[in-house]
């Protein structure tokens, strides 16, 4: 058995048995003593049995040192290991800067092993101007601080993130470890953001429109030199403080909330009181602020004047409602004297004659119902018009109005077919308007339906709404158009060599949305095409709005 086995062997069992151990000697050492046949000195006894202890001691020493350096030893590789799976370079220094150790991601990076970094400085590995940095982190820890400092190094062209802290005993500090992260894509996108900002904010501040940003709540986190005026703020006024006027208040918290519900932008024409109390019309377009994980960070707001627009629109409409009531009579006054001669109150006619007649008649008619419209619509827009509710059948007014256009349906050869699904199509309505309604979409479906077809309407309730559907045959409508049809002086009608100004679809819709209901319109490619309207049964609203 070799001298480091029978340490090892001994050192077990005395640490195992030390005080039966210790008791065994100490009584053969007692028993020596007193036996008159052993002569033995009490100082050699006494010395015997120091050395016995002695001697269980250093053996005892030998195996702790030999546990502890075992111990050591697997901390140490832990600790490399974990060192070196890091993405982060990790290093260790002694108290004089020189470098004792450092993790492999490091190393990879310097294109150096361990042995050759071993007692070396940074002035040694790096660049004059990254050393300086460095350094200067060092000294501080020395100092028993924790430093953190974000360094731009030369010898690489990266940008590190460095904590460097101290390793302390009771004597002081005794050396340095590091831990740096590689943030050179961090920092760059932080700065193309930056610019990018500072670009988005030069832009908004030469806008020649009203441009403010809102956070989710509700608060200005910036606006231009325009939007000022138009919030009512000064320019010493703090915008994250702005409180809207109060009889606003309540109104734009709701638009807020239905931008970040719905993730979508809204459009409001409003008159502002501005800071010198002049009051203006502004076109308002709200948009949602949108990052990267399609999260809503913020409102962007923007305001056009469009006073000057509104001044120039009130002013033609004035005229036009005007005109047309002034057109009105004498165009009545002539369909009452034409009605006199058909009628040979006059005298007698020849056919030749009552031909022409009646076709200055219809064309006195169409002028009539066109000023109509035009009244109409005009006093839809301005909430001027009071709607009669009364109870009256939907398909009672769908009779009457097909057989007021039975001249149309023959010229063209045009048959209408009706589909009933139901009962009863009672409903509360002013029976005078939804009438035009339904005259001006089967007008429509006859007027672009292809000859010798028929046109399909179809009525039915439902969920305590009734519903108009009239289906024709006539040519697909691009989805551009159909965007825009029921919008004012829009028309297809010159597509077709027919006359139309535009207003027809545009005030059945002010006549639908007035009633609480929806009117819409859908083409499809087989040459198929479908206007309709549904309303509630019951009366909701008793005014038309604008």
């Amino acid at each position: 058995m070799t001298y480091k086995k029978f340490i090892e062997y001994h050192g077990k069992m005395l640490t195992k048995y030390k005080w039966i151990i210790q008791a065994m000697i100490a009584g053969v050492i007692i028993w020596i003593y007193f036996d008159p046949t052993i002569k033995l000195h009490p100082i050699t006894a006494i010395f015997s049995i120091l050395f016995c202890y002695i001697l269980q001691s250093y053996i005892e020493n030998r195996i702790l040192i030999k546990h502890l350096n075992e111990k050591h030893a697997d901390q140490e590789e832990m600790i490399r290991t974990m060192c070196n799976s890091s993405s982060s370079f990790i290093t260790y220094k002694d108290f004089n800067g020189k470098y004792v150790s450092a993790n492999k991601v490091f190393l990879d990076t310097l294109g150096k092993t361990l042995v050759e970094i071993k007692g070396k400085k940074e002035i040694d590995l790096f660049p004059k101007k990254d050393a300086a940095a460095l350094n200067s982190m060092s000294k501080k820890v020395l100092q028993g601080k924790i430093v953190k400092k974000t360094i731009k190094m030369d010898y690489n062209n990266k940008i590190y993130d460095v904590t460097s802290a101290p390793l302390v005993l009771t004597s002081g500090v005794y050396g340095i470890i590091s831990i740096a992260n590689d943030i050179t894509e961090e920092e760059t996108l932080k700065l193309e953001l930056k610019e990018q900002e500072l670009t988005t904010r030069s832009i908004l501040l030469g806008m020649p429109v009203a441009t403010y940003l809102k956070d989710l709540e509700g608060n200005v986190t910036y606006e231009n030199n325009m939007a000022k005026d138009f919030l009512g703020l000064s320019d010493s006024d703090n915008a994250n403080k702005f409180n809207y006027e109060e009889a606003r208040a309540d109104e734009i918290v709701q638009e807020d909330a239905e931008i970040i519900r719905n993730k979508h932008c809204i459009c409001r024409e409003k008159l502002i009181t501005l800071r010198n109390n002049e009051k203006k019309w502004f076109s308002i377009t709200k948009c949602p602020i949108i990052n990267h994980k399609d999260e809503i960070i913020g409102i962007c707001c923007v305001a056009r004047d469009i006073n000057a627009e509104k001044t120039s629109i009130e002013q033609r409409e004035t005229y036009v409602a005007t005109l047309t009531h002034d057109l009105k009579t004498p165009t009545i006054a002539q369909i009452k004297a034409l009605d006199l001669l058909l009628n040979e109150q006059m005298g007698p006619l020849n056919n030749e004659q009552k031909e022409l007649l009646l076709l200055t008649k219809d064309s006195c008619n169409f002028m009539y119902e066109m000023l109509s419209t035009l009244l109409s619509t005009y006093k839809y827009e301005n909430g001027d018009y009071v709607l009669n509710y009364e109870d009256c059948n939907l398909l009672s007014l769908v009779e009457e109005s097909s057989n007021e256009l039975e001249s149309m349906l023959k010229e063209k050869n045009v048959k209408i077919h009706v589909i009933k699904e139901g009962d009863s199509f009672d409903v509360s309505c002013d029976r005078m308007q939804i009438k035009r309604v339904i005259m001006n979409l089967l007008g429509n479906a006859i007027s672009y339906a292809y000859n010798d077809t028929e046109i399909t309407v179809n009525i039915k309730t439902e969920n305590n709404t009734v519903i108009f559907n009239a289906k024709n045959e006539s040519a697909y409508i691009n989805p551009a158009l159909m965007e825009n049809l029921f919008k004012k002086y829009v028309s297809h009608a010159a597509k077709y060599n027919k006359i139309g100004v535009g207003l027809g679809l545009y005030l059945s819709k002010q006549i639908i949305d007035a009633h609480s209901g929806q009117i819409y319109a859908k083409s499809y490619e087989d040459n198929h095409n479908v206007f309709g309207f549904m309303i509630p049964i019951e009366k909701t609203v008793q005014k038309a709005s604008n």
